[in-house]
């Protein structure tokens, strides 16, 4: 278990924990993902070693297929030195990370292509990088078990394959549209051709290769062995055997589950994605009584260390309390939430909010990561679109921008610092949920409380300035925070606003509409602020490119797609903001326009129209926005933030 300062799960890191302990015991599961790892780091950067390492890594594969629980480190020096300084962070796969696939189940996979066969040709066990390559040693292993002769190997699109005679067995993380695995399997060379292995959500999803073709073996979802663990007799002895309780004293016991939410595979639950965790309401008889409970996947192994730490260590009244943590389960209070955050939460809330992120960024330290690592990607995007270049300019851009977010500490992300993961429980009391998903998994890779407190602007309908202003007041001195937290801003909506929901849900739909808003808002007044701040690395005001605006006269190709500051066409200035005449007559005019076709949703000084239906129906909708501008009193009243937007006052 994870305790102190918490490591950033690095290539280095790991590949300074198998040398400090070569030639000693250490637990199998984390033995074989620390050595896939490596293997995969040497693949994808085609650097010697690969092959020394894929040996390893099947070899390990090999005594966790057959039940071994402790290998022995390899020795070290098989592993290539470099390893030991690359600072760059594991890739993460989706998989093995945050869906719920576990190593049981490439096991179950490789068995359940065996049960199908009626020959046993030389095969090639080709793991799609990054999260296949993490399963195939595994189906080799298993498939060497029963007297097949495999080889493995890893792969990407584009890369060839050695197959010589052999059938190939394409190994990968649940599709999603399946085109990556269609690409390969018809690019395998040689006459025995290529099959696909992969647990699947659903059957659907791999339709596509087999309407092509395709032959496909799939571990469906409710035999996956995150699934089945959730079972309430499986769930019981597994928390008996396994569980480390919070509270001394008897241990509970599960007095069953609750109906309606037994597990979040098998029977859908209200808000839970049909990719996210599997989880089960639980009842718990105590000593004082029956208590409410989440039993919620965690990766075992060295992916949920994170996530362990997070249950165990974080203690805020934000939160839910963690009752028990097990290797691949945590088991937190169950939380009704009574209200939703409104709109405009009073200021108290986000003092509670802010309060929460400081304290889990003490809390939950992260050791600093090896210096000269890698500069996260999302720094480099900031910074050309800032400087309005690819040279040296946006280099020191960059740079500076990373020592602007050095001004606070890394601090264990969470992921979690959203609007809709903000409510109000029937005491009346802030609560986040989330706290302990996707554990290292932003796609900005920077690890800081900055990108959580300048996404509370977000969340709470807050100018970075409020959030600037009570920073200062908790952590006196000189520092000023507005650039720090500007720079946290921009990385994070930069982040954010790719994976915002797509969806014609109408109150998803309008809540969606308000984020990407508040987010196009801020960043837009952060961008302009950290231009003044980096101009006199473009060689003064006059040279940086202005590129910053607030709206766009072009929609987006789908539904809440916002152009955020970076790309799309500039409108031309707004002007005055509408007389109160006119602002009454913008309401008449937007509200029958969006008749059937969107829901208004008033933030501040501008009404947002939502849309309803789905993202099939907005390409033709686009001409009858013309038609809006038409029934405006001034057509330069429309604006786009991925949604339409009518400004009712000044707009700045």
């Amino acid at each position: 278990m994870t305790s102190g300062v918490i490591r950033p799960l690095t290539i280095a890191h790991l590949a300074r924990a198998l040398e400090a302990r070569a030639g000693q015991p250490m637990e199998a599961l984390r033995c074989y993902e620390s050595l896939a790892a490596l293997w995969i780091r040497c693949c994808d950067t085609c650097t010697p070693g690969a092959r020394a390492l894929r040996e390893m890594t099947l070899r390990a594969a090999r005594r966790l297929t057959a039940g071994e629980d402790i290998l022995i480190t390899p020795e070290f020096d098989r592993i290539p030195n470099r390893l030991t300084r690359d600072a760059s962070l594991v890739r993460l796969p989706a998989s093995l990370a945050v869906q719920g696939v576990e190593c049981q189940d490439a096991i179950a996979l490789a068995e359940a292509w065996l049960a199908a066969r009626r020959d046993a040709e030389p095969v090639l066990v080709a793991g799609v990088r990054t999260g296949g390559a993490y399963l195939a040693p595994l189906v080799a292993a298993r498939l060497e078990a029963a007297g097949v002769d495999a080889r493995v190997t890893s792969v990407r699109p584009g890369e060839d394959l050695d197959v010589r005679d052999r059938r190939v067995l394409l190994v990968d993380d649940p599709p999603l549209t399946g085109r990556t695995l269609l690409s390969l399997a018809q690019s395998v060379p040689g006459p025995a051709g290529g099959e696909v292995l992969v647990p699947v959500f659903d059957a659907a999803d791999v339709q596509g290769l087999r309407q092509e073709g395709i032959a496909v073996t799939v571990l469906p979802r409710e035999r996956w062995q995150s699934t089945r663990r959730l079972q309430p007799d499986a769930l019981s002895a597994y928390l008996d055997a396994h569980a480390h309780w919070q509270d001394a004293g008897p241990r509970p016991a599960v007095d069953g589950l609750m109906p309606g939410r037994e597990n979040s595979v098998l029977t859908p639950w209200p808000g839970v994605r049909r990719r996210s965790p599997a989880r089960a309401a639980v009842r718990l008889s105590t000593s004082a009584g029956v208590r409410h409970a989440v039993a919620g996947w965690v990766p075992p192994g060295i992916f949920g260390d994170a996530a362990r730490a997070a249950a165990t260590l974080v203690r805020s009244p934000v939160v839910p309390a963690t009752l028990a943590v097990a290797p691949a389960l945590v088991v937190s209070e169950d939380l009704a939430p009574a209200a939703p955050l409104s709109p405009q939460p009073p200021p108290e809330r986000l003092e509670e909010a802010m309060d929460y992120v400081l304290t889990r960024g003490r809390q939950l330290p992260v050791g600093s990561a090896v210096p000269g690592g890698p500069m996260p990607a999302v720094l480099q995007t900031v910074a050309r679109a800032l400087t309005g270049t690819d040279t040296a300019v946006a280099a020191s851009a960059a740079a500076r921008m990373l020592q602007l977010l050095s001004a606070l500490a890394p601090a264990l992300p969470d992921n979690r610092c959203e609007a809709e993961k903000w409510f109000l429980d029937d005491a009346g009391r802030l609560r986040k949920t989330g706290h302990l998903a996707h554990a290292y998994r932003r796609d900005n890779e920077l690890l800081t409380p900055l990108l959580d407190l300048a996404a509370l602007s977000v969340a709470f309908g807050s100018s970075l300035d409020t959030v600037a202003d009570r920073l200062a007041r908790r952590l006196p001195g000189s520092r000023t925070w507005y650039a720090p937290l500007a720079v946290a801003l921009l990385c994070y909506g930069t982040a954010r606003g790719a994976q915002l929901p797509r969806t014609y849900n109408p109150q998803r739909a309008a809540e969606t509409a308000v984020e990407a808003y508040r987010l196009q808002r801020g960043m837009s007044q952060a961008a302009e602020a950290l231009q003044r701040v980096l101009s006199d690395l473009a060689g003064g005001p006059e040279t940086a490119v202005p590129g910053v605006v607030h709206r766009w006269q072009e929609p987006p190709g789908a539904l809440v797609q916002p152009r955020l500051p970076f790309g799309g066409t500039a409108a031309r200035p707004i002007g005055p903001g509408p007389t109160g005449e006119e602002t009454q007559m913008a309401l008449k005019a937007a509200a029958r326009w969006a008749e059937g076709r969107a829901q208004a949703v008033r933030e501040g000084d501008v009404l947002l129209l939502a849309p309803l239906q789905a993202p099939s129906a907005w390409d033709r909708d686009r001409a009858a926005l013309e038609d809006l501008a038409r029934l405006l009193p001034r057509p330069g009243l429309l604006a786009w933030c991925g949604v339409p937007v009518v400004a009712l006052g000044e707009v700045s």
